[in-house]
């Protein structure tokens, strides 16, 4: 069934220039069908939208507006991606050290803690948010 939510999205990064803090409320729906769910909520600040699968196994977050990209957090594993900005396109690597997620009848929560690699050199760790509740 699909069901719309209210989101609070944080987004905690930690590089070379410091730390940095990313915090955003944002409106979509949610479908669970048996352990699975699909996330899409707005992000007015990227003119766009993200779609977050979630499955026992892994995550996958596309987003698409000024910003497109594409994440798959699979616990363990580096993964190829990429990055595209109005001024250009990166390659990335993402390493997920661990990715979880929990949902009942009043919303849900997904973390994800990986690291951003640039041409195979550790850029960034990261810790993602997303939690929900149903409206």
């Amino acid at each position: 069934m699909l069901r719309k939510a209210q989101f609070e999205i944080l987004l905690e990064t930690t590089g070379d220039n410091g730390e940095d803090r990313v915090q955003q409320t944002s409106q979509g729906a949610v479908r669970i069908e048996d352990n699975d769910a699909m996330l899409r909520y707005a992000e007015p600040d990227n003119e766009g939208t993200a779609t977050l699968l979630l499955t026992d196994r892994l995550a996958d977050l596309k987003r698409t507006g000024r910003i497109q990209a594409r994440l798959t957090f699979l616990t363990g594993k580096l993964q190829d991606t990429y990055y595209t900005t109005p001024l250009g396109s990166l390659r990335l690597s993402v390493f997920t050290h661990a990715q979880h997620y929990t949902f009942d009848h009043e919303g849900g929560k997904f973390t994800a803690r990986y690291s951003i690699l640039i041409d195979g050199t550790h850029a960034t760790d990261n810790c993602l948010t997303v939690q929900w509740r149903y409206l």
